[in-house]
């Protein structure tokens, strides 16, 4: 018996050895970025890929690029190369066929496809980076204003890759004023519910404002940079619709608990819109409770309860102490927050797009009845019943008690 046991397991030792797939860095083409666009070429419609490939070399020191910084005559840390193909995998072929290296899609943290690609339908430039393994469903998808390679082909004075900038804005900002992220996990269910509409963020390239004559005037051009706001709405068959403004993609963003931090700026409860008061939001919460009406219909009750600080406050009224002060700023922030929301469901309805996913908390809540409705949402989210109820609570105030000239005035 005891030999039988050792015969099966000696197989098993030459599995055992922790290095006998490895890859090195070096040795890959790393993708930091995708850009994908359908282009008209040779007659037919193509499959543009783009890709933002990391050097290795140039990005450690004392290797040839001095961090990437470089000189003159000093390799890129990163670089854009593109190819064309009837599908994803075949564009992407055409990339092999031309890099000395295998291409390695792990460290891929930014998809953008481009406008026209996503009006003629985003799915079938899905579903190869769905399949592929190496593929992080953390990465972000947006949506590029225009071709989406051009975007990537920007130089950013202060990041080397365009992908990464954006990226690392996502990080960063995402959920402050109307900045939505969506990683491609997310986007891809939504999807595949058939009932949500998809939404994703959308970046566009925009001239540099912040540059002086002299300088525009020795650089030939103005500089371009990047500009990340407002969503792009999908139909729940993947195609693009229509485009959210800034206040539209906050009012979504209140919904799907997407908002972190943000300013409101409602006017003053004594002096009106002339002396604003500034409120800055802490936390907020949003829960979607499905009613069933005596039609047979749902109807939706959209709370949201938030946490906020006064940030600024510009009139010369002196009763900031007072309990009724608070209250009157209360109403006013929940008011400002019901507008958007409902300003938003409004445009939501109007497009039949279900950004909300309403259909799956249906779905979620009253299974039975939602199995019944199901194929006829589309017709159905128009013009179900919503209702939003906003609760707003204070939490400081700041170091300041009153107004500076509240204080000189009661000298």
């Amino acid at each position: 018996m005891r030999k039988v046991v050792v015969t099966l397991l000696l197989p098993l030792l030459l599995v055992t050895g922790g290095c006998w797939d490895q890859r090195e860095i070096n040795d890959l083409a790393m993708v930091v970025a995708t850009a994908a666009d359908v282009v008209h070429e040779a007659g037919n419609e193509q499959v543009r890929l783009t890709l933002q490939i990391a050097n290795p070399i140039a990005l450690v020191p004392g290797q040839g690029g001095g961090g990437g910084g470089g000189g003159p005559g000093a390799p890129k840390a990163f670089w854009t190369v593109a190819g064309t193909g009837r599908t994803v995998r075949a564009a992407s072929l055409s990339i092999v066929e031309r890099i000395p290296k295998p291409i390695f899609f792990g460290q891929d943290r930014l998809t953008l496809v481009g406008e026209r690609a996503a009006r003629l339908g985003i799915t079938p430039l899905l579903d190869r980076p769905l399949r592929n393994r190496e593929t992080r469903r953390s990465m972000y998808l947006a949506i590029a204003r225009g071709e989406a390679k051009r975007v990537l082909e920007v130089e950013m004075p202060t990041f080397r890759a365009t992908g990464l900038a954006i990226s690392n804005l996502f990080d960063l900002e995402g959920g402050r004023q109307a900045i939505m992220p969506v990683d491609f996990g997310e986007f891809a269910y939504n999807l595949s519910t058939g009932t949500t509409s998809p939404a994703a963020p959308v970046v566009e390239v925009v001239p540099q404002t912040s540059i002086s004559a002299e300088d525009r005037k020795s650089l030939g051009a103005v500089p371009q940079a990047i500009k990340v706001s407002r969503v792009a709405v999908f139909s729940p068959g993947g195609k693009l619709v229509d485009f959210f403004d800034e206040k539209e993609t906050l009012g979504l963003m209140w919904v799907l608990n997407k908002i972190k931090t943000r300013e409101i700026i409602v006017p003053c409860p004594v002096e009106g819109p002339v002396e604003p008061v500034v409120m800055g939001l802490v936390r907020s919460k949003s829960r979607i409770i499905v009613h069933l009406e005596k039609n047979g219909l749902p109807s939706f009750e959209v709370k949201v309860r938030t946490t906020c600080d006064l940030w600024e406050h510009f009139g010369t009224h002196p009763g900031l102490l007072t309990p009724q002060y608070y209250e009157s700023l209360e109403r006013r922030v929940n008011t400002s927050i019901e507008r958007e929301i409902m300003h938003t469901v409004r445009k939501a309805q109007s497009l039949h797009a279900d950004v909300f996913g309403f259909g799956e908390e249906v779905k979620r809540q009253h299974y039975p009845e939602w199995k019944r409705m199901a194929q006829d949402w589309p017709e159905i989210f128009p013009v179900v019943k919503v209702t939003v109820k906003a609760e707003t609570g204070f939490r400081h105030r700041g170091l300041s008690v009153e107004p500076v000239t509240a204080r000189k005035e009661h000298r």
